[in-house]
């Protein structure tokens, strides 16, 4: 079965309700549910409304109220019969994704070629961690339409973006927020399996990733910050991601409006006195190693000699996949940031038409292409994280 035929496959049984048992391939698709601990996060300014329309109200409320993103289910594909297996791979996807079918096919040349568990585990907002209503075309519309009446000169908004825009255009470090809790919920789902809590892994089973674009950059800090030694014999594939903040354009209809990208820049040219401004981020930054290690990440001159140190401990189990035309984690960007690690870095430029958000885009006339282009990332990673 080639890609196409397998997204279709994948898609149509997940969107059935097949979210758990036989995926039609052979595989089990298995649910599990995570409890995210609170954090000390800040409230929200009084003005935070400005760019919310009344029927939408709640959009951007406390964080720490949003259910939906303290307990949450997470998936695992798995062969058949599969018990206690000694290795897992965590799947880790890009930024405002809000369906799990795009990720099905990499789950499965991962776990046909490894023959262990993909886990597919959800950054924090994102996925099933965030209110229905954050994925609901029509209102999300309505909400594109308000942006861009109040912000004549706005670029790039549609109902897909429309939700995240409106959250970090009003308060960009939710950013930072939402990436330190999922690092935080990582660590304690591989504590899990240390435990043997996890029937499906060995207790203190290996845990490997596949990381793709904003997960790449989590899945980095994971392993930089590692103090506890959670990951210490872990191999990373990062795929389109792994670059400085800085050096990332997320303008795009399917991640974040021009607004929304301009504040989240700023907020990385300003994050000095944006701690000094919100003592509980500047405490979360400075006070342990996951927060100085995001913070290395975001400009060049941020730590770089604890940066560069860090990248240089974890970089002979890195290999880097970026892809030449990628506008919003450019490749090149992605190499300089890991250049001296250590890592493997590797662009490809398929001979198809592609983007960030579409590296092997399903509708494409080039299917030959694509089929290609999908197996040669795969085949990859299955030979990175098999070594």
């Amino acid at each position: 079965m080639n890609y196409v035929d397998t997204y279709r496959r994948l898609a149509e049984a997940f969107q059935d309700g097949r979210a758990t048992g036989c995926m039609d391939t052979g595989l089990v698709l298995h649910q599990r549910r995570f409890h995210s601990e609170p954090m000390e996060e800040p409230a929200p300014p009084s003005s935070e409304d400005a760019l919310e329309p009344e029927s939408l109200k709640g959009l951007l409320d406390r964080d720490d109220s949003v259910e939906e993103n303290l307990d949450f289910p997470y998936r695992i594909l798995a062969p058949p019969g599969c018990e206690r297996s000694a290795r897992g791979v965590l799947l880790l996807h890009g930024l405002n994704e809000r369906r799990w079918e795009k990720y099905l096919p990499w789950a499965k040349a991962l776990v046909e070629g490894l023959g262990v568990p993909v886990i597919l585990f959800p950054v924090a907002f994102h996925m099933d961690r965030s209110p229905a209503l954050w994925a609901d075309p029509r209102p999300m519309r309505q909400l594109s339409r308000e942006r861009m009446r109040r912000i004549p000169e706005l670029e790039a908004s549609s109902f897909a973006n429309a939700a995240l825009s409106t959250r970090l255009h009003s308060r960009p470090d939710r950013f930072l927020w939402s990436g330190l809790r999922t690092l935080r919920d990582l660590s304690r789902f591989s504590d899990n399996i240390r435990r043997g809590d996890e029937p499906l892994l060995s207790p203190g089973a290996r845990l490997d990733f596949f990381a793709y674009s904003i997960g790449a950059f989590l899945a980095e800090i994971l392993l930089m910050a590692d103090d506890d030694v959670r990951f210490a014999e872990s191999r990373l594939v990062t795929f389109c991601g792994g670059c400085l903040l800085s050096e990332t354009a997320p303008l795009a209809r399917e991640i974040l409006d021009s607004a929304a990208a301009r504040s989240l820049h700023r907020l990385f040219a300003e994050l000095e006195s944006e701690k000094q401004r919100r003592p509980e981020l500047g405490r979360l930054l400075s006070e342990n190693a996951e927060g100085r290690a995001f913070e290395s990440m975001v400009i060049a001159d941020r730590h770089r000699s604890e940066r560069e140190a860090a990248l240089r401990r974890i970089g002979s189990r890195v290999s880097a996949i970026s892809l030449r035309g990628d506008r919003v984690m450019p490749a090149l960007a992605v190499a300089e940031t890991l250049a001296g690690s250590g890592a493997r870095v590797e662009i490809l430029d398929p001979p198809y038409a592609y983007d960030h958000a579409n590296p092997f885009p399903v509708q494409s006339p080039a299917e030959t292409e694509v089929e290609h282009g999908f197996e040669t990332v795969f085949e990859h990673a299955v030979s990175w994280l098999g070594a």
